[in-house]
């Protein structure tokens, strides 16, 4: 009885907030994972992208949470409004590089973590991938410590975590959505921001600043959710296509990520941004007093495991 399967595809709505872009990782991770997922269940799991038309992450996040959506990615900074402890990854100077992040992000503590908000929200997370390691940028002076921050009015996104990090380094916060930044800077109604170097120069944010600290604070994550719901409902070798799938976008995102890091660092410095190259320092309380410390404790350890994977001891 098992071939009548074959007429009723599984078709799953796959959305993130972010338009279609020829060379990003996130978005060509999307699409390697819908060529792996289709080929793979010979066309019977069908996964639909849309891009930039369902909402931002937040937006995308609740409508998982509600089941009127499949699936998405969605950046780990919303992901706090549902689960506080998912907060922890927001920590900085967390991973001192991509391989130690994506080693972590593969132990026990990131699944313990991401079963306990399936269990109390109902979204269950196929697989991260890195987002990059964000960066600031300014039209008021260099950055090479946190004291260079005192006093300069910094864009934060909308994320109590980041505008708690800048208060903490002596700048003042304001929280600006992403479509208002490049106004916002050209009208000096802020001096800086920070994002990763892939965002900073596709946004041509170094266009309307004059100086940019490489000083990865924070690293940024996308996850890949699913709607518990609807993932339960799937054949076990359709769920075993999309996990597998799922695997595939982390490998494909993550590479192009590392690289265009590296790569548009250079792009920002060649079109006349001064760019500095720092080491930090990090800024924990904050989130140990919304998570609790027990995760915070346990987070510094798992990352201190994945270093000693990837360095040897």
């Amino acid at each position: 009885g098992g071939d009548d399967r074959v007429l009723e595809a599984d078709r799953l709505r796959f959305a993130v907030g972010a338009a279609d872009h020829p060379t990003d990782g996130l978005q060509n991770g999307m699409k390697a994972m819908k060529q792996y997922v289709e080929f793979k269940s010979k066309g019977e799991l069908e996964l639909r992208l849309f891009f930039n038309t369902l909402g931002g992450s937040l937006q995308l996040a609740e409508q998982i949470k509600n089941g009127t959506l499949d699936i998405a990615a969605v950046d780990d900074s919303v992901l706090g409004s549902f689960h506080k402890p998912m907060q922890v990854f927001q920590i900085p100077y967390l991973f001192p590089s991509s391989p130690v992040a994506w080693e972590f992000l593969n132990g026990p503590f990131v699944n313990e973590l991401t079963e306990d908000m399936r269990k109390a929200t109902g979204m269950r997370t196929l697989t991260f991938s890195e987002n990059g390691f964000r960066n600031l940028t300014n039209n008021v002076r260099e950055i090479k410590g946190p004291e260079d921050l005192k006093g300069l009015k910094m864009r934060t996104m909308q994320s109590q975590v980041y505008v708690n990090f800048m208060k903490s380094m002596g700048a003042s916060a304001t929280p600006i959505s992403w479509p208002e930044l490049v106004p916002a800077l050209k009208q000096n109604v802020v001096d800086g921001q920070e994002n990763a170097a892939s965002t900073i120069f596709a946004g041509k944010l170094h266009e309307v600043q004059k100086f940019m600290s490489v000083n990865e604070h924070i690293f940024g994550l996308h996850l890949i959710l699913i709607n518990d719901g609807v993932f339960g409902k799937l054949s076990p070798d359709h769920k075993q296509i999309l996990i597998d799938g799922a695997r595939v976008h982390t490998a494909f995102a993550n590479a192009r990520k590392a690289m265009d890091g590296i790569l548009d660092v250079d792009k920002i410095r060649e079109a006349g941004t001064k760019v500095y190259v720092t080491s930090p320092r990090p800024v924990i309380e904050f989130i140990a007093s919304q998570t609790g410390k027990e995760v915070v404790d346990k987070l510094l350890t798992a990352v201190g495991e994945a270093q000693k994977k990837v360095y040897g001891n």
